[in-house]
């Protein structure tokens, strides 16, 4: 017979409750923003931030109703599904997604801005400082705490060998779907000047950051969250 997956503490659900309007917020401001003429015919869509936003999204909507459902009456095994999407998918691909993205934006944005936008010739980001921290700094903060501090965190049940293709998979699809939005014939440039290059350079520069992503999967995993014996108290508590 299946054990029951562990109840969503309170904390899980705060942390994932105040990311949602934190994110929400920040992605319908930043999508307000107005465009360079190179980037507006291919939209905010184009962008790995706001697709790692939403992924976060995501996210937390899963794990706001893993926590109600995980307090239902339903079958073990509906109970324990929940629990895995919320817990060993959605969670660690909106985390290794915002991990790169703050990991790459901010040196650049602090240091490199012309690498990082489009039509900043004047050196100043068009993006306001408190949208660039909700859709740029907040999401990787929040997703790390409800994996390390929330008392819900576990070891990502996904492989490394997985979570690799996952992440492969990932990076050629993000690859993919900007050569559909982009037509540099028609004078459009790609979201990111660092990525207006010449191939083999924009594979390698993909190739690169997939890496780095799926680094920090495996760090992640090299390093999960601590499990107190406070916490397994409380878990054999609800459990019975």
């Amino acid at each position: 017979m299946s054990q029951q997956s562990v109840k969503p503490t309170d904390r899980s659900l705060f942390i994932n409750f105040i990311s949602l309007c934190s994110g929400c917020w920040g992605l319908s401001q930043a999508t307000k923003l107005i465009l360079p003429p190179t980037l507006s015919s291919a939209g905010h869509k184009q962008f790995l931030t706001n697709i790692s936003v939403v992924a976060t999204l995501i996210s937390n909507v899963w794990n706001i109703m893993n926590f109600f459902i995980q307090r239902s009456s339903l079958n073990v095994n509906v109970l324990n599904g929940f629990n895995y999407i919320s817990r060993h998918l959605v969670l660690p691909i909106g985390l290794v997604l915002e991990t790169v993205v703050p990991l790459v934006y901010w040196p650049l944005r602090l240091f490199a801005m012309k690498l990082i936008m489009q039509g900043v010739e004047d050196g100043k980001s068009p993006v306001p400082v408190p949208v660039d921290l909700a859709i740029h700094f907040f999401p990787c903060i929040f997703l790390l705490s409800d994996h390390y501090l929330s008392g819900s965190g576990s070891k990502f049940k996904i492989s490394n060998l997985k979570a690799w293709l996952i992440v492969t998979g990932l990076g050629l699809a993000y690859y993919k779907y900007l050569a559909l939005l982009i037509d540099t014939s028609k004078g459009q440039k790609y979201p990111y000047p660092f990525l207006d290059v010449e191939e083999p350079y924009k594979s390698i520069i993909f190739v690169g950051v997939t890496t780095v992503a799926w680094s920090f999967y495996t760090l992640y995993q090299r390093f999960p969250p601590c499990i107190t014996s406070k916490d397994i108290a409380r878990d054999v508590k609800k459990q019975n």
